[in-house]
């Protein structure tokens, strides 16, 4: 957004910063109007990464395309920082459309108001003011997905497009990330387009233009923030404000419901009487955000880190530090380091693994550089844990938040291999996640609950090259570049430093919970299970096993240094169980969401907690029926059904009732 004699030009990177956060454009707006300055944008070695990968993948393109024989008009890429540059800028582009090239690289589009550079126009056959032929958008993005985001900019360009040639795209193209390109019609997101540019233009251009230092909007907290420069602005506000989401665990919907209510603080809410109700807002989960807004501010106005423990519920054994698993001597601690921009889906390059010995850590690093390190890397880690179990069924692996398991389904995934152990290990909850055990069993004087902010209990500051984890992406894309195998080291050195804080907090969590045994909490271990499969099952996996090995036994990892034949054998090889892998996702989730305790199912986006049987309505054929259930507001974000989309892009339950088929 700039201002040019009194006149504001947007771009389609303004009204996608729009849609994300509401309060981007007021602050932009007071820049604008000398309210505030832009602060200083530091140089982010992360962000710098993305831009060179983003390049480079909008060049892989261009030669793609280059290589099929087709003419390339190259747009200019220099600054266009005045009306004047911008109108020549176009008026190039609109000049070898008239020749009719392929290809423009880098489109200018203008109309005085709106800028926007399209990455690519395409040329395709059908009549326009042109001649025989028309344009249509195509841009790159460096995600594996098409989001919102890019179409909201493709549409930009595609208006001024219409214009421009006389007639309006029938389609627009995203080339995603993994190189594949998505071919749209244009017309399934007209509708949302000019309804998001109407508010936007009202917003800037209309008369509330100038009310950018009025009380419009506000910073709360959303995904942009990752990646806004105007984040340290926001915080400051929200901190000097006292603002509810400064709160672990709030939600925006949460916020808006206190606010409601007349609870517009943290500390306010921090002393709210426990009978006092908010409309519209769960009770367990009010009660939840009131006792983590007690400790935060006791903790702030102790000037002291703060930690207590959670009293277990009767009616849910099993859950916080009762996940605690009676610790064995061969247990492994588990930390996984990523890069999600290379190869085709990212790569697991490095598995870490702390075990003790002699009571001390000792780090196992395991690398993989490419598909087939990567799998040899998996495979070996999977042996590895399996030799352990068949010497100590009682052993686990620790690891905190959910990425490492995921990880592990993800590769058994993609490469096919090691599927039966995986499920053993899956059956046999051998895999413990101390992030649920903090966050249903302690309560700490943080905004956050990463093993960061949790780590300040029991270790130092980290200290080293590698302390965050998205500069350990940027050390390895370092590393591909210089080959110095000094980012290797520290990035072990990173990666040990997270498996030695997990094994830590493992012990850290053990003394809190002989704390809660000594206040007479009941505190049983997990029940120790073999996770091994039936007599049947096992049969059949390895009969299924010996089939695939003969069909792949000479199909390099690497698929793409086989020959035909060998992927076709390959292929061959994954239908024998494919039905089986197909299915996992959905039982996997399955059973982690009968997991949850009844908190977590209120405010997860995947089910309702605290459902209360009300009535059968009717029955269905084969032993199905109708049901009626009741339930209080869930207050988070819910894909059932249709709920109604709330202005912030949540959906919240009102509370009401659900009908629902049970079959018996």
């Amino acid at each position: 957004m700039q201002l040019v004699d009194d006149e504001i030009i947007v771009s389609a990177t303004d009204l996608v910063g729009f849609l994300e956060c509401g309060h981007l454009t007021t602050l932009e707006l007071g820049r604008l109007d000398g309210l505030w300055d832009k602060p200083h944008q530091r140089e982010d070695p992360e962000v710098v990464l993305l831009q060179e990968r983003g390049d480079a993948h909008e060049l892989a393109y261009l030669e793609r395309l280059t290589s099929e024989g087709r003419t390339v008009h190259l747009g200019t890429k220099e600054e266009l920082t005045t009306p004047d540059r911008l109108q020549a800028a176009e008026a190039d582009t609109i000049a070898a459309m008239r020749r009719g090239v392929d290809v423009i690289y880098q489109a200018t589009l203008f109309d005085g108001r709106w800028r926007g550079h399209a990455d690519f126009l395409l040329r395709v056959d059908g009549p326009s003011d042109l001649g025989d032929w028309h344009y249509e958008v195509a841009d790159t993005k460096l995600a594996r997905s098409v989001k919102g985001s890019a179409l909201l900019q493709v549409c930009v360009y595609s208006d001024r497009l219409a214009t421009v040639q006389g007639r309006r795209p029938e389609r627009i193209h995203v080339v995603t990330g993994d190189s594949e390109t998505h071919t749209l019609r244009l017309d399934d997101f007209a509708a949302f387009y000019r309804a998001v540019k109407l508010r936007f233009e009202d917003r800037v251009f209309g008369d509330g233009r100038h009310d950018a230092s009025a009380a419009l909007t506000y910073p709360d907290p959303v995904d942009h923030c990752r990646v806004c420069v105007w984040f340290p602005t926001c915080i400051d506000r929200r901190r000097s404000d006292d603002h509810p989401s400064i709160v672990a665990g709030m939600t925006r919907a949460a916020t808006q419901r206190l606010q409601e209510a007349g609870i517009p603080t943290r500390r306010t809410l921090a002393v709210l009487d426990p009978v006092t109700g908010v409309p519209d807002l769960n009770p367990r989960t009010l009660g939840r955000l009131r006792e983590q807004a007690r400790i935060q501010v006791a903790g702030e106005d102790q000037r002291a880190l703060l930690c207590e423990l959670i009293e277990p519920i009767a009616e849910e054994p099993g859950r916080g530090l009762a996940l605690l698993p009676e610790p064995a001597p061969l247990d492994l601690f588990f930390d996984i380091e990523a890069d999600p921009w290379i190869e085709n889906g990212g790569l697991e390059y490095l598995l870490g693994l702390v075990e003790l010995v002699g009571g001390s850590p000792l780090y196992r690093p395991l690398w993989g550089h490419d598909r087939a390190g990567e799998r040899e890397a998996f495979e070996a880690f999977i042996d590895l844990v399996i030799d352990r179990l068949r010497r100590d069924p009682g052993m686990h692996i620790y690891h905190y938040a959910g990425y490492e398991a995921g990880a592990i389904k993800r590769l058994m995934q993609r490469h096919g291999t090691r599927v039966d152990e995986v499920d053993r290990l899956l059956r046999g909850g051998v895999l413990v996640d101390l992030y649920n055990v903090v966050r249903q069993g302690i309560r700490a004087s943080v905004e956050s609950y990463s093993i960061k902010k949790i780590e300040k209990f029991y270790l130092g500051a980290r200290e080293g090259p590698v302390t965050e984890a998205g500069f350990s992406v940027v050390a390895y894309e370092t590393w591909l570049r210089d080959g110095d195998g000094q980012h290797l080291t520290d990035l072990a050195d990173y990666n040990r430093d997270d498996c030695v804080s997990t094994w830590m907090l493992r012990d850290w969590l053990e003394d809190r919970r002989r704390e809660a045994i000594d206040r007479g909490w009941p505190m049983d271990r997990p029940t120790i299970q073999d996770g091994l499969p039936s007599v049947a099952q096992t049969a059949q996996q390895a009969e299924t096993a010996r089939r695939v090995d003969a069909l792949t036994a000479d199909v390099p990892a690497d698929r793409s240094l086989a020959s035909d034949e060998q992927r076709s054998r390959w292929l061959l090889a994954q239908l024998l169980d494919w039905h089986g892998r197909d299915a996992k996702p959905e039982w996997w989730n399955f059973y982690r969401l009968n997991e949850l305790g009844v908190d977590d199912l209120i405010e997860s986006g995947e089910g309702l907690g605290g459902l209360v049987f009300e009535a059968d309505l009717e029955e269905r054929g084969r032993g199905g029926r109708v049901r009626r259930y009741r339930f209080t507001p869930q207050d988070h974000r819910i894909r059932v059904g249709r709920p109604a989309i709330e202005p912030d892009g949540e959906s919240g339950l009102d509370g009401g009732e659900v009908i629902a088929i049970d079959d018996i």
